[in-house]
């Protein structure tokens, strides 16, 4: 079975309710930054594609404008 590879850095924590629950995860992901969750949410992204067995070349960036014109 392959080990998480940042399950080192996890922290084990008591709550006493759904409502503690929630503002527990609000300051973990307040306390990491905005560069680290951007990094989460793309690997999300690349999770959902590679489990649906989705073509990766779809998340590039595409071009889909040519020319904007001013009238």
């Amino acid at each position: 079975m392959m080990e998480h590879p940042r399950k080192q850095e996890w922290t084990v924590v008591r709550c006493d309710g759904f409502d503690d629950m929630r503002d527990q995860n609000i300051r973990f992901w307040q306390s990491l930054g905005g560069a680290e969750i951007r990094r989460a949410a793309w690997e999300l992204v690349t999770d959902y594609w590679h489990a649906n067995k989705l073509p990766l070349d779809e998340l590039r960036f595409s071009r889909s404008v040519t020319a904007v014109r001013r009238t």
